[in-house]
């Protein structure tokens, strides 16, 4: 779930919900609050409109739903936002709570990832059907780039540049057909398997050197502790369904031919692939259809996602991330 490595966040937490007993409130988005009371845009890329149908009436619209669907399921005790989400992760019951919180976790998590274009206000336009049809831009200047040095060379270590970064976070985003969120993470160098089988007594730090663009969707939420557990859930399911299939076809687990066997491409991804890493969040981009439809209709997905970009806020980004481990060669 969301880490803050040690350091103060200058936003407010994502596990940082008020809370009243068993009822959650909005939380508070300093930046949005002020658009709110002063009635103004989100320059650059929403509506006044716009931020208040995505935060205050949606945001609202899942505290409701979730304060409801904890009471009829009588959850006890006083939970953090993401300890209510790992609670309810493996009970169906409990399914429309962990829908609806992490629903929230994720908006919450995009709209303090953003700030307003600064300079004046920056109109938005409605985009046509043409604009499909409209070539990319391809320029060797890339806007809206980290001012964090060390920040802004982790991302081009890792990606090859800017310009390679911003099109693969973008065009991850604009590929999600309904509703999803594009991340970027800090991805440990090390897979969670293995450091849980160390021989060592004392458990290693987990370290970090690579940064990673992944997709989510629908509430699907970036926690290593869930992914991990629906693979080794997976697994233990299927061996369990081999096990008994072996046992009523009289033979044993492993077949004949089984030491040959190289295995699966699901078992390789899975050893290789972002289930078995442990991974830090560092930013977030809503790409479901509500956030741009109302500012730049239906044509308008990657006009609103070229605007996103200038809005990011890599200062928030930044202090998010955790430090970075850089690997040392002696030559001599």
């Amino acid at each position: 779930m969301y880490r803050t490595c040690g350091k103060n966040l200058p936003i407010a937490s994502v596990t940082r919900l008020s809370s009243r007993g068993l009822s959650y409130t909005l939380p508070t988005i300093p930046l949005l609050e002020n658009l709110r009371v002063g009635n103004q845009n989100l320059n650059g890329l929403f509506s006044n409109q716009t931020v208040n149908e995505l935060w205050f009436k949606r945001g609202q619209h899942l505290i409701d739903h979730l304060n409801t669907l904890i009471e009829q399921n009588q959850i006890v005790g006083s939970h953090e936002l993401n300890e209510l989400i790992s609670l309810s992760f493996h009970k169906p019951e409990l399914y429309g709570v962990h829908a609806y919180a992490s629903l929230l976790h994720n908006l919450q998590f995009f709209l303090e990832s953003v700030k307003p274009v600064e300079g004046g206000d920056s109109a938005i336009e409605k985009a046509s059907a043409e604009s499909l049809l409209k070539s990319p831009e391809i320029s060797e200047t890339i806007p809206n780039e980290p001012s964090d040095t060390e920040l802004r060379q982790w991302i081009i270590d890792s990606f090859g540049s800017m310009a390679e970064f911003r099109t693969l976070l973008l065009n991850s985003a604009k590929g999600i057909k309904g509703d999803g969120v594009t991340w970027l993470v800090a991805r440990a160098n090390h897979a969670d398997s293995a450091l849980r089988g160390s021989i060592n007594k004392s458990k290693p730090d987990v370290i970090y050197s690579t940064l990673a663009v992944m997709n989510t969707y629908n509430a699907g939420i970036v926690d290593d502790s869930i992914r991990s557990g629906q693979i080794t859930k997976l697994n233990k399911q299927k061996a369990a369904n081999l096990a008994l299939q072996n046992k009523e076809e009289g033979t044993t687990i492993k077949d004949q031919g089984d030491n040959l066997r190289l295995g699966s491409i699901e078992e390789a991804e899975a050893a290789t692939l972002f289930s078995d890493r442990k991974l830090i969040p560092l930013l977030a981009i809503d790409s479901s259809s509500r956030n741009y439809l109302l500012d730049y209709g239906v044509f308008g997905k990657q006009q609103y996602l070229d605007n996103l970009w200038k809005c990011i806020d890599w200062d928030v980004v930044q202090a998010r991330a955790p430090s970075r481990f850089r690997q040392s060669f002696d030559l001599n």
